[in-house]
């Protein structure tokens, strides 16, 4: 509007100094074009002082994340931890959020190296809460978590985390390659570690139909992938970090019954020889387990063992 307004205005003046003989129309014609040259600037730099605003805004709001507190803390001389062994025990473990009605409370069990636990019970009732406090994005408020013996807060926090693959019911994918979408289990992964986990996760054949086959982009959130097709790519993530401890948090609840074979398939070879934690609400997804927990608000209210599945 400013430029516009600017423009009129000066066309105005010389258009009447010209009738009036005091302006040539050459010289009008020049001083219109020294004007176009100088709004340019004008809005560059109006520009620039807009940009400089909404990265002061954006820093304003970067600095006040990095100087929040985690909620979880890491204790002075945390132990370091390499790979643990599997073994997993819950003392009368209780979680509240915010200190509100307990989502969890007094629950107990103990998980061999190696087992296959299926975790069973009605939405809401604490099944995802309770896989959460293993990778210690929360603290119980009450009782204890061990892994190989040790409590979770006493080992460093980036080890104990890296002893879990997690694959979600929807998949967390980046806005950019199949390849690096994998690679992000372990960035130092090479070409050939990738190509290996796509096939252990049934995801090769489709990966290479792709246009440009691993360096196809997915689009945000994996927009341009099928649901299927997406799962198996968090699968390839977890064969690729080769974690000792899995949690399949309902992996088959969003596809079909063929495609639920295909990943069950690839979910079969993830599993073996790994503690692996299996939220499903599918009897077929919990077929393979080896211990059932149920699951009834806030309590476990049974630990079910189920037919051995041979690789404990």
């Amino acid at each position: 509007m400013t430029t516009a307004i600017g423009t009129a205005l000066v066309l105005f003046i010389g258009v009447h100094r010209v009738q009036s003989g005091n302006l040539t129309v050459g010289n009008l014609v020049l001083a219109m074009a020294y004007l176009a040259q100088l709004y340019l600037p004008a809005q560059l730099i109006s520009e620039t002082i807009s940009d400089m605003q909404a990265g002061i805004a954006s820093a304003a709001r970067i600095f006040a994340v990095l100087d929040e507190v985690p909620d979880v803390l890491e204790r002075p001389h945390a132990r370091p931890l390499g790979r643990a062994i599997g073994e997993l025990a819950f003392r009368n473990v209780s979680f509240a959020y915010n200190g509100r009605d307990p989502v969890l409370h007094g629950v107990s069990f103990e998980i061999p190296p190696g087992t296959r636990v299926g975790i069973s019970g009605a939405t809401g009732a604490g099944k995802t809460t309770l896989v959460s406090l293993l990778t210690r994005f929360y603290d119980p408020t009450e009782g204890q978590i061990l892994l190989d013996g040790i409590e979770l807060r006493d080992y460093k926090l980036a080890d104990l985390r890296n002893q879990f693959a997690i694959v979600l019911q929807e998949p967390v994918l980046f806005s950019t390659s199949v390849a690096e979408n994998i690679a992000y289990a372990r960035p130092d992964a090479s070409e050939e570690e990738i190509v290996e986990a796509a096939k252990a996760a049934n995801a090769h054949d489709f990966v290479k139909a792709l246009p440009d086959g691993y360096d196809t982009l997915v689009g945000e959130r994996g927009m341009r992938l099928s649901g299927g097709e997406r799962q198996r790519i968090s699968l390839a993530r977890a064969f690729l970090k080769d974690a000792p401890i899995l949690i399949l948090d309902e992996p088959t609840s969003s596809v079909d019954i063929k495609t639920e074979a295909v990943i069950m398939e690839a979910m079969e070879r993830l599993m073996r020889g790994r503690t692996t934690f299996i939220i499903a609400h599918r009897a077929s997804t919990l077929s393979k387990c080896d211990m059932l927990l149920e699951i009834d608000y806030s309590r476990v209210s049974g630990v079910i063992p189920i037919q051995p599945s041979g690789y404990v």
